[in-house]
């Protein structure tokens, strides 16, 4: 006889907690509910009802795969990010709930018809969080990773979003007319050395593609070319949004500074630990190469 749901999502949770997943009970009930094509809520209200065998079969190969770390958003397909419901790629990051912050301070800064550009978009969430919540004139991505690109793309038909998502390495991809003339350069970019990747969460270690985690051996490459290129691309009073490592955040404040960005600021994540950095250039003056 079947296991019933409330007797599967018990055994599945117990499999993940012994396996090391941070929220076991919440990820059976999320694997439940995609077996059963249902939502979460509607899991426990099911608990007496028998699993079908193939039921039984998609929830053991899935809770394979979430025991051996791979991410849940890779499991169920998607994921939520603010108002937006994104497709997720293999060979792309997946969004992560503090980078939803990042995206809140991109949202807040942008003006009317302002020009905003997102580095790295890897799924699109920042920019089609823009595009979606403001009311910029043009939103542009870029991202040198092809999956990623494809992702970006695909998320933005999805949700009918003008999002120009273009290939290629930081901002090589913008268009030369529109340097000094951004209102909003926004990036999660890589920031974490070889070192720090291999320590973090098995689902980011051993699932999310290395050169959109890691910067190099300091782990400030990334964004020390991007502080350097908004003093040229921003518009006077434009903003420059990045999301750093805790443990670099006041040094990536302070090299903020010392190329001559101004109103520079750390602003904590969702559980209070710095991770967006946040400076403009100066309203008036002549703009640095």
């Amino acid at each position: 006889m079947s296991a019933t749901v409330g007797q599967a999502r018990d055994d599945v949770a117990a499999r993940l907690a012994a396996a090391g997943v941070a929220s076991p009970a919440v990820d059976a009930e999320l694997l439940l509910a995609h077996v059963l094509g249902c939502a979460r809520p509607q899991v426990r209200l099911r608990r007496t009802e028998a699993l079908t065998v193939q039921q039984a079969r998609d929830l053991e190969g899935l809770a394979a795969r979430r025991a051996a770390r791979e991410p849940l958003q890779r499991l169920l397909g998607e994921v939520g990010f603010r108002r937006l419901t994104l497709t997720v790629a293999d060979d792309v990051l997946v969004p992560r709930p503090e980078t939803e912050v990042l995206a809140g301070h991109a949202i807040a800064a942008t003006p009317p018809g302002a020009i905003v550009v997102e580095v790295g978009t890897g799924s699109g969430a920042i920019a089609l969080a823009v595009a979606d919540e403001a009311r910029p004139g043009l939103v542009l991505a870029t991202e040198a990773s092809p999956p990623a690109v494809a992702a970006a793309r695909a998320n933005a038909r999805r949700h009918g979003l003008r999002v120009d998502v273009r290939a290629g390495d930081l901002l090589a991809p913008v268009p030369e007319g529109l340097r000094g003339r951004v209102a909003v350069l926004v990036s999660n970019p890589p920031y974490l050395t070889e070192a720090e990747r291999q320590a973090a969460p098995l689902e980011v270690a051993r699932h999310d593609p290395a050169p959109a985690l890691v910067a190099g051996p300091t782990g400030h490459e990334v964004t020390d070319r991007l502080l350097a290129a908004a003093t040229s691309w921003l518009a006077p009073g434009g903003t420059v949004l990045l999301e750093v490592a805790e443990a670099r955040a006041t040094a990536v404040a302070a090299r903020a500074e010392a190329t001559g960005l101004v109103d520079v600021a750390v602003h904590p994540d969702l559980t209070g630990r710095p991770r967006v950095v946040a400076a403009r250039r100066a309203p008036r003056g002549p703009r640095t190469a």
